[in-house]
């Protein structure tokens, strides 16, 4: 036994070195496309360079410091004059330290151009770390074999399992046979396979397990879970609230909801709304839930969109990039009405002619994925068989090596566009996935609409668009380092509201599920967000490019690197009508719709602002 503990320490130890080696790879993968798209967008001074060795910590916090310098943070008080005197001269000293080509008395103007070039100086060095952090656990791991460790301690393992079961049996018992799951039938046979629909009728009713183990629990309705539920001291529940949850035929939805109103079932326990897995954690919300991160089936740019988009980043993806093209791509039809009834003739021409013969792979290892039978029924008969194709519900489970999705659609729906169908899809895919969708426009704020901005972001483009794309890697560790110089340098900020407003925010992103590709950016400056200010008047122009003009919080899009939601924190005093500030916000809100940035303001003397920061993101959502 003691040996077994000591394999399976050792082995634990190889796990985690070949997660933190995911994750890294996954980091470095990130930051190689933020940096292409940072170096296309942003213009550099070439007479500016760094003079000294910083980390990747340091240069954010030198970021923060010429940040808070642009935004005019001035010392007040009796001695302020002399004190912001003596820390101008400071601060222009160890510019001068720092950096190379600075003017002897630089300007605001002078000090934003600064900015950029420490943006890309941290991303050199992250590079860099990454790659040393990437190259020592590879030396570390190749000094193991985890394949013969594993083989070893399962054999070991189960050399101890067969000699207990030999102690406890012996050779010579002869094992009875049941009619019926009775308590004596356990003794004997303590491992049992069945349904959650016949769990109950199989057993005797005195059965009762030390544990039951469900397995694929989305996909259980609440009625038949409950029934296993039954016989269970403890249970262990496993499943995926995003992927396809149990099919209610409309039949049973309202015999199910019909039930509900008579006899006043409580919602969470609703058969007709939720599956099992979704009835317990509403039902149990504090029970202990752990996540299976660790994902081995799809290629890392396949699984990544699932992974920020649907499971909020918190999937370690265990694939390796190789720098393989075209690995998840899409095509768009012409611009048309091409939809007719569940079934879409112009999708099956360009999956016939255009992405079939692209796909490397015999017919055996590539499927066909449509939303309706309609579309599937039109595909096998172009096909004649040779690929399989069926709907997503039956991909379900199933995996192949490139998947080809037809979205049918001329306009995305609810249900093509539905979540836990497009996660499905997308991660049946193990080495290609493509998607075949209309031309026409389509919702902004829609699954397929991020898919495509993922697509065309990771190959090195950028949507034709006048506000600028965040980068999430280094955005998210500006928040966190800004966060960090204002809780350390009070003067920065004195409102303790702004610090209420992220806690908030943070909350929804983590409790929603619908809302965890939600990024959040803290002080924005306006100037780094809008792409061309041709559209706004000489007076908005002036206001927008000020140094001091910013955001107070900005969500964004994690996948599509889009903003979503500009939020400011208004202090009442300082915000109220009449007031040079009301004047300015009346500026930055003809700002923000010229771009089409929808805009909450949060009162301080208002109330009810998570529902507001909420609903706003549902209606955006709608839209």
């Amino acid at each position: 036994m003691h040996n077994l503990d000591s394999q399976s320490k050792a082995l634990a130890d190889v796990f985690a070195k070949q997660e933190r080696l995911a994750l890294a790879r996954q980091e470095l993968d990130a930051l190689k496309v933020e940096r292409t798209h940072f170096e296309q967008e942003v213009e550099f001074n070439g007479a500016i360079s760094i003079r000294k060795s910083f980390t990747s910590a340091q240069l954010m916090t030198l970021w923060n410091e010429l940040q808070a310098v642009v935004e005019g943070v001035r010392y007040s008080g009796i001695f302020a004059k002399l004190v912001n005197a003596i820390r101008d001269y400071r601060f222009r000293r160890r510019l001068h330290k720092i950096f190379n080509g600075v003017a002897d008395k630089p300007t605001i103007e002078d000090i934003i151009s600064l900015i950029p070039t420490v943006q890309r100086k941290f991303y050199e060095v992250k590079h860099s770390v990454l790659v040393d952090e990437i190259a020592s656990l590879e030396r570390a791991l190749s000094s193991c074999d985890a394949s013969a460790m594993m083989k070893r301690l399962q054999e070991q393992s189960m050399c101890y399992l067969r000699n207990s079961l030999y102690h406890k049996y012996g050779k010579e018992h002869e094992r009875p046979i049941f009619a019926k799951i009775v308590p004596d039938l356990i003794k004997e046979y303590p491992l049992v396979l069945s349904t959650t629909f016949s769990s109950r009728t199989n057993f005797d009713k005195d059965t009762v397990f030390d544990y039951v183990i469900m397995d694929e629990a989305s996909q259980i309705s609440a009625e038949t879970g409950a029934l296993a539920l039954m016989c269970a001291k403890n249970a262990v529940i496993v499943g995926d609230s995003m992927q396809l949850p149990n099919v209610v035929t409309e039949e049973d939805k309202l015999r199910l909801q019909s039930i509900a109103m008579n006899c006043k079932i409580d919602e969470r326990y609703d058969c007709s709304k939720n599956s099992f897995l979704q009835s317990v954690i509403k039902v149990l919300p504090d029970a202990p839930q752990t996540l299976l991160r660790e994902h081995y089936r799809c290629h890392p740019k396949i699984i990544n969109f699932c992974n920020q988009k649907f499971y909020g980043g918190k999937l370690i993806i265990m694939t390796k990039d190789n720098g393989e093209e075209d690995v998840i791509s899409a095509k768009r039809t012409a611009v048309g009405h091409h939809t007719r009834g569940k079934m879409n003739q112009r999708e099956v021409e360009v999956v016939m002619q255009e992405v079939l013969p692209t796909l490397p792979y015999p017919p055996e290892e590539i499927g066909i994925i449509a939303p309706y039978n309609g579309q599937v029924d039109a595909l096998n008969n172009a096909i004649g068989g040779r690929v399989d194709v069926a709907t997503v519900h039956k991909f379900q489970g199933r995996e192949k090596d490139a998947i080809v999705m037809s979205t049918v659609d001329d306009t995305i729906t609810e249900f093509s566009d539905d979540h836990n169908l497009l996660n499905v899809a997308i991660s049946r895919a193990k080495q290609k996935f493509c998607l075949v969708v209309s031309g026409n426009e389509q919702p902004k704020e829609c699954n397929i609409s991020d898919l495509l901005a993922y697509i065309e972001y990771n190959n090195c483009t950028v949507t034709d668009s006048n506000i600028h794309s965040i980068f999430d890697l280094l955005y998210d560790q500006y928040t966190e380092a800004r966060l960090a110089y204002l809780k350390e340098h009070k003067r920065i900020s004195e409102y303790d509201s702004e610090n209420l407003t992220y806690a908030m925010l943070e909350q929804i992103i983590e409790e929603n599920t619908e809302f965890c590709h939600l990024g959040i950016v803290c002080h924005q400056p306006l100037r780094q967000l809008l792409r061309d200010v041709s559209l706004l008047s000489e007076d908005d122009r002036t206001y927008a490019l000020h140094p001091k003009t910013h955001i107070d919080f900005l969500l964004y899009n994690r996948v599509s690197k889009q903003p979503v939601l500009a939020i400011e924190t208004d202090g009442y005093q300082h915000h109220k009508s009449g007031t040079e500030q009301s004047a300015r916000d009346e500026k930055k809100n003809r700002i923000l719709a010229t771009y089409g940035i929808p805009l909450l303001r949060l009162s301080t003397i208002g109330s009810n602002e998570r529902q507001q920061v909420e609903s706003t993101l549902i209606n955006i959502k709608t839209k």
